[in-house]
C-alpha cells in the first residue's frame, strides 16, 4: 500500500494542558519560595491537592459525569500520564521550597552543574523526569510530518469513469432535462479520451446554445475552468470540452500558475504559457509566453513590473521576444543566474568569425554564445553601437571586438580622446590617435574612405569584397561624446566624418564601432542620423546605463528592456531593518559586461561578455594589418595634419593606381589566423643598427637612425624581442641576440 506524507498540527485543546504541564513545575519550583510564607503555604497546599487528583484520575477513580463537566474530557483521558507526572514534578518542587527557602529551590534547579553531591543528583533526576515528560508531550506541541497510507481514490462523474452513456445520463439529468439548468440543450455526440472528453451541444431549432461552464462543472463535478466552448456551424451548435483535472494555470504552485495570477491581470494581459519546464542551465523555469486567440501579439512588458509580479529580481528574470513571431517570447526564471560567477575568456578560437562574419563575445543566461556580426560577406561591413556608464564592462567589450578583428586580419584605426583607454588596442592598430590628437584617426579614415569611394566608382564594385591586400577596417572611437563636441571646429569635423561613414562605410568594407555612455543624439553632437545609420545597419551592445536610452533603440529584441535596471552588483544580502555592529559586512560582486546584445538574426538576451584582464598576450604584433589597397598610407601622418571639412579640406591623392585585382574573393576567413608576416623591411632597418659592432643602443638612437615613427618602431622592437633576435636589457634598452 501506497503512502504519503501529511502535516499534523496539534489542536489547542490538546496544546494548551501539554504546555501548562511543561511549564509549570520549573516555574513554581523558582517562584514559591519567594511568595509570602502564607501564599507560600497555600500554594504548596494546592500543588499536593493538585497531584492527589490526577493520580485519582490515572487509576480511574473519577467520575464519568465529573470528567465530562470540564468539558475536556478526552485531554484529560489522553494525557493523564503526563498530568500526573507533570503535577509530582510540580510538588516536588514547589511543596519544600515553601517552607526551605530559596536555597532548597537553587538546589533543585541548578544543583546539577555539582553532579557530585547528594543535592546534585537529585536535580539531574528531577530534571530528567521533566525532559522525559516533555519528549513525550512533543505530538502536543508543535506539528510534526507522519507518514499514512494514501486515501483511496473516490470515483465521481468528473473523474473519467464514466463512459459516454454515463456522461450522456448527467447530462440529461442535470442540463438538458425538464428540471435541469439548460432544458432542450442536448448532448448529441461525445468523444472520449484520457485527459477529456468532448461533445456537441445542439439547442432547440430557432435558440442558441447559452450552456454554460459553472452548469457543465456542477454536472460533472469539476472546476468551471475546466470547461471551454468552440463554436459550432451555427448559433445553435457549440464544441464542450471537459478537461479532468484542472489546467496548469489553476494551481498556483505552477509556473502557469503562477503568471495567471500574478503577471497576466495587470503585466501582460492577453497572454499565458506554454510548454513550461525547468531549465537546467540555470535551476529555474522557462516556457514560452503565447498571445491568447483574441490578442493579434504578445505585449511588450515593463522589465521592471515584470520583475516585480514574479516575486524576483533584476538579475534572475530573463524576457526575450521571438524574433519573427510577434505572438511569441520567452521567460526564463532563475534560481541562480549563471552568468553571476562569469566565463573567462576561452580563447582566440572563440572569436573566429562564422561564415556570416559573426563572433561570439560572451555567453548567455540560455547558454547560448552572445553573438555580433563584424561583417555581412554579401552587404558589407557591420556598424557597431557600445553603450554603457563606466564600470558597466564597455572596455572590456571593446577590447574582445577589437581583438576579434584584428585576428581576423582587419586593418584597426583607433581613436581614444580620454587617451590610453586601453593600450591594447593601440597595440592592435594600424593607426591610432587618443587624447586632443583623437581627430586625426579620423581624417585618416575619412581620406581612406574618399579613395574607396573612388576606387568603387572607377571599378564599378556594388558591393565591397575584402582581399588580403583590401582588407575589412574597423574604425573605432572611444568615448565618443569627448570628440563630437558641436561647439568646436573640431566636434564639427568629427561629427561630419561619422556620419560620412556611418553612411557610406558598410559598402566599402569599412566598420564603425561607436562606443559611448548613452545614445542620445546630444551626445553624439546631435546627429541622429548617425546614431540611426550604427543601431539599425549593425549590432548593438547595451550594458548599464541612463533608463532613457531604451526609448532610443528601436531594435527589435530590445523592447522593454530597461538598461537603467540592471544592478551595479549581484544581488547581495537583505539589508537588516535594524542596523548592527554584529552583522559582517560582504563585499558585492560587480556586474560588468553584463548587459544585452542585438544583432541581424540573433535573439537579444541577457548576456555577459567573456572575462578578459587583457588582449596583450593573444596580439600578433608581426601581423598588423593596415589598408594596403591605399596608395596614400605612407602619407597618413601628413593626411592627419589635414582637416576634412574647410578651406583646407583634404582632397584625395592624384595617385589613383588601383590595388592589385582580387574580385574573386570570399570572406577571409582560412587566412585569418595565419596572416601573412609583414614586409621585413623595418626589422631590417632596426637589426642594422647593430651591425656596426654596437653591443648596446637605446630605442631613441634607434628612432632616429631608421627613421620609423614611433608605433612602427614599438611593434617592430616586440616582434624581435619575442622572435629573439634582439633581447631587452631594460626599459628602453636592446642589445643583438649573440
Amino acid at each position: 500500500m501506497s503512502e504519503i506524507t501529511v502535516t499534523r498540527r496539534p489542536h489547542i485543546a490538546d496544546q494548551v494542558p501539554a504546555l501548562v504541564s511543561v511549564i509549570t513545575p520549573p516555574a513554581l519550583g523558582a517562584l514559591t519560595p519567594l511568595l509570602e510564607p502564607g501564599l507560600a503555604a497555600l500554594t504548596a497546599a494546592a500543588t499536593v491537592c493538585g497531584s492527589a487528583a490526577f493520580a485519582t484520575h490515572y487509576i480511574g477513580k473519577v467520575p464519568e459525569n465529573a470528567l465530562n463537566a470540564t468539558g475536556i474530557s478526552d485531554v484529560l483521558t489522553a494525557q493523564r500520564s503526563t498530568l500526573l507526572g507533570s503535577s509530582l514534578l510540580t510538588t516536588m518542587a514547589a511543596a519544600p521550597g515553601a517552607f526551605l527557602g530559596p536555597a532548597y529551590a537553587d538546589a533543585l534547579l541548578v544543583g546539577f552543574l555539582d553532579p557530585a553531591s547528594v543535592s546534585g543528583l537529585v536535580s539531574a533526576a528531577w530534571w530528567s523526569a521533566w525532559g522525559a515528560l516533555t519528549y513525550k508531550l512533543r505530538p502536543a506541541l508543535a506539528a510534526r510530518k507522519v507518514r499514512i497510507p494514501a486515501p483511496a481514490q473516490t470515483v465521481g462523474p468528473g473523474t473519467g469513469a464514466l463512459g459516454p452513456q454515463g456522461l450522456f445520463k448527467v447530462w440529461a439529468d442535470h442540463i438538458s432535462g425538464e428540471n435541469g439548468a439548460h432544458p432542450g440543450q442536448h448532448l448529441v455526440g461525445i468523444n472520449v479520451a484520457d485527459e477529456a472528453w468532448q461533445g456537441i451541444v445542439e439547442a432547440p431549432q430557432g435558440k442558441a446554445v447559452n450552456v454554460t461552464a459553472e452548469a457543465v462543472g456542477s454536472a460533472y463535478r469539476v472546476p468551471a475552468a475546466c470547461v471551454t466552448f468552440t463554436p459550432g456551424d451555427h448559433p445553435g451548435e457549440q464544441y464542450v470540452t471537459v478537461r479532468r483535472t484542472p489546467p496548469a494555470e489553476l494551481d498556483p504552485t505552477t509556473m502557469e500558475g503562477m503568471w495567471a495570477r500574478m503577471v497576466r491581470p495587470k503585466v501582460m494581459p492577453g497572454t499565458h504559457l506554454k510548454d513550461a519546464q525547468v531549465d537546467p542551465a540555470t535551476g529555474g523555469w522557462v516556457a514560452w509566453v503565447v498571445a491568447d486567440d483574441d490578442v493579434p501579439s504578445v505585449p511588450v512588458p515593463d522589465r521592471k513590473q515584470l520583475v516585480g509580479a514574479l516575486r524576483s529580481s533584476m538579475t534572475l528574470v530573463d524576457y526575450q521576444p521571438h524574433a519573427s513571431d510577434p505572438r511569441r517570447g520567452k521567460i526564463r526564471i532563475m534560481e541562480k543566474n549563471p552568468l553571476e560567477d562569469g566565463v573567462p575568456f576561452p580563447g582566440p578560437h572563440v572569436l573566429e568569425p562564422s561564415k556570416g562574419g559573426y563572433i561570439a563575445i560572451g555567453r548567455g543566461v540560455s547558454g547560448r554564445a552572445a553573438r555580433l556580426q563584424l561583417f555581412d560577406p554579401a552587404l558589407g561591413a557591420q556598424h557597431i553601437f557600445i553603450a554603457g556608464v563606466t564600470g558597466s564592462g564597455k572596455g572590456g567589450v571593446v577590447q574582445i571586438v577589437a581583438l576579434a578583428a584584428h585576428l581576423a586580419g582587419m586593418a584597426i584605426i583607433n581613436g581614444d580622446p580620454k587617451g590610453s583607454s586601453n593600450p591594447d588596442i593601440e597595440q592592435m592598430a594600424a593607426y591610432s590617435a587618443t587624447g586632443d590628437a583623437t581627430i586625426k584617426s579620423l581624417r585618416v579614415a575619412y581620406a581612406l574612405l574618399q579613395y574607396r569611394i573612388k576606387e568603387s566608382a572607377r571599378l564599378g564594385r556594388k558591393n565591397f569584397k575584402a582581399t588580403p591586400t583590401c582588407p575589412w577596417v574597423m574604425v573605432i572611437v572611444d568615448e565618443t561624446h569627448m570628440i563630437t563636441d558641436a561647439s568646436t571646429e573640431e566636434g564639427k569635423e568629427a561629427v561630419f566624418i561619422l556620419d560620412k561613414i556611418a553612411a557610406l562605410g558598410r559598402n566599402l568594407g569599412m566598420t564603425l564601432l561607436i562606443v559611448n555612455q548613452a545614445v542620445n543624439a546630444d551626445k553624439l553632437g546631435g546627429s541622429t542620423a548617425l546614431r540611426t545609420n550604427v543601431i539599425q545597419g549593425g549590432a548593438m551592445v547595451m550594458l548599464r546605463t541612463d533608463s532613457a536610452q531604451s526609448n532610443l533603440i528601436t531594435v527589435d529584441g530590445f523592447e522593454g528592456i530597461d538598461p537603467g535596471a540592471i544592478p551595479a552588483a549581484w544581488s547581495a544580502e537583505d539589508e537588516p531593518l535594524v542596523w548592527s555592529d554584529d552583522v559582517p559586512l560582504n563585499d558585492p560582486a560587480r556586474t560588468f559586461g553584463l548587459g544585452y546584445v542585438g544583432s541581424p538574426g540573433e535573439p537579444v538576451q541577457m548576456m555577459r561578455t567573456w572575462i578578459l584582464e587583457s588582449a596583450a598576450p593573444h596580439i600578433r604584433h608581426d601581423a598588423i594589418i593596415w589598408p594596403a589597397d591605399w596608395p596614400a598610407w605612407e602619407d597618413r601622418h601628413d593626411i592627419a595634419e589635414i582637416p576634412a571639412i574647410g578651406d583646407t579640406g583634404y582632397a584625395t591623392s592624384n595617385n589613383t593606381s588601383p590595388s592589385p585585382a582580387d574580385d574573386e574573393f570570399m570572406p577571409p576567413l582560412s587566412i585569418q589566423f595565419t596572416k601573412t608576416p609583414a614586409a621585413p623591411t623595418a626589422d631590417a632597418a632596426v637589426l642594422a643598427c647593430f651591425d656596426d659592432g654596437s653591443l648596446e643602443a637605446t630605442k631613441e638612437d634607434i628612432r632616429i637612425i631608421t627613421g620609423l615613427n614611433d608605433k612602427t618602431l614599438s611593434n617592430t622592437l616586440t616582434a624581435l624581442v619575442k622572435n629573439g633576435a634582439i633581447e631587452r636589457l631594460k626599459p628602453g634598452l636592446y642589445r643583438k641576440t649573440p
